[in-house]
């Protein structure tokens, strides 16, 4: 159930995107800034993650996935309606407004739940919905848009998150909050690692911020903008939507690679490696001409290097922090992250209405991303008091 929600979350929210960018500037006379000012609304996915977290940890995951699909349902069945970009955007702030609820929280916590023992390769494979969904929405959207038109996509769109809610209900359990005694008699579960409170006063909280603000500048402003990249530097739309659902195709290796990675080594070691291939992707990308076939191997090591780092993420937290309060602390984590979504798409927007080009932003990513991966190394699990965490203790054990 997992694997299928984000592959329609995913799919159609982020991977989708850029097939529609050029008919909604035909339909609209929008300017690509203002297009891409539509993305900037994943800051509120920031914004709600700390109270979803803390709903998340207080009531389960059942309900508030379910009651978050049909938020993105919403999204999707009014876009056929807008006439004016501030339609746009309102709709855009509901669709990022349901996301943290609809997977992002939610998966890292059953999970790390679950799965206990293998937290990595079941997140990654797991997050493989997540780049399956890409493979499937990149192209079937450009499909959709040629057939019938983007106002019917969009709709086709909301009643299938729709229809994700009963089953959601149906599937969707937390493990027990409690443990039979021999008495009879039950006593609550306590899961080990850092409360809220404490984690967020820790020099590995501050580290992970920073390098996590910085890598997830490739949701809104790399992944985005690659169909709309490929057809600027002379590439058909159909060409640029395989070239993306190819990187969605590859992303599902990068997940269970890295995910296994995490059960063998530290998370955040992990993330710099995903950060490294999606720099060198990105400077094929930017350096070698459209004739030539060296073009397209940006997709493989692009790809594996972007899928990794949604499996990452929560795997990072589990890592450092442990499961006590995860949904508390991933939803402020992405609260103090929200500023990427703010600032990346109008620069990638800027960059192309100033230079005709992506180029140069694609290039100052890269070396944000960089940054981002010599940071986060450093943000190893905090002690307390005076004996090592749980986190601790997993970190050395995958040493």
């Amino acid at each position: 159930m997992l694997f299928l929600c984000f592959t329609m979350s995913v799919g159609i929210v982020q991977y989708s995107f850029g097939v529609f960018v050029t008919e909604l500037e035909s339909e609209f006379d929008w300017s690509r800034t203002q297009v891409n000012g539509a993305l900037s609304f994943f800051a509120v996915t920031g914004l709600f993650s700390p109270a979803v977290g803390w709903i998340l940890d207080k009531y389960g995951s059942k309900r508030v996935m379910a009651i978050s699909m049909i938020a993105l349902a919403v999204s999707q069945l009014l876009r056929p309606l807008m006439t004016d970009v501030w339609h746009f955007y309102v709709l855009s702030f509901i669709q990022y407004a349901a996301f943290p609820g609809a997977i992002m929280l939610p998966s890292g916590k059953l999970i790390g739940l679950w799965f206990q023992g293998s937290r990595g390769r079941a997140m990654g494979l797991t997050a493989m919905g997540a780049n399956f969904g890409g493979f499937i929405f990149a192209w079937l959207t450009d499909v959709l848009v040629g057939a019938v038109d983007w106002r019917t996509t969009y709709f086709i769109y909301g009643i299938l998150f729709a229809i994700l809610v009963p089953p959601i209900l149906l599937v969707i359990k937390d493990p027990p909050t409690t443990t039979a005694r021999d008495d009879g008699t039950t006593v609550a579960r306590d899961q080990p690692g850092f409360s809220a409170s404490e984690a967020i006063r820790t020099r590995a909280f501050v580290l992970i911020v920073i390098g996590l603000f910085l890598a997830t500048f490739t949701y809104q402003s790399v992944l985005t903008q690659i169909v709309p990249h490929l057809e600027n530097i002379g590439i058909n739309r159909a060409r640029a939507a395989i070239a993306l659902s190819l990187i969605s195709l590859a992303g599902m290796g990068g997940k269970v690679f890295f995910g296994w990675l995490t059960d063998v080594f530290p998370a955040r070691y992990a993330v710099g490696a995903s950060l490294g291939c999606q720099v060198i992707g990105l400077l094929i990308l930017i350096t070698v001409g459209t004739s030539s076939p060296l073009l397209w191997v940006f997709v493989p090591i692009f790809g594996v290097g972007f899928g990794g780092l949604g499996s990452l993420m929560p795997l990072v937290v589990q890592n450092t922090f442990g499961l006590k309060a995860f949904g508390s602390i991933f939803g402020m984590l992405n609260f103090f992250i929200l500023g990427a979504a703010l600032l990346g798409p109008p620069l990638v927007g800027l960059s192309f209405d100033t230079w005709g080009s992506y180029s140069p932003a694609f290039l100052t990513l890269s070396v944000f991303f960089v940054v981002g991966a010599l940071v986060i190394a450093f943000a190893a699990p905090p002690r307390r008091r005076s004996e090592a965490s749980e986190p601790e203790q997993l970190e050395k054990t995958a040493q």
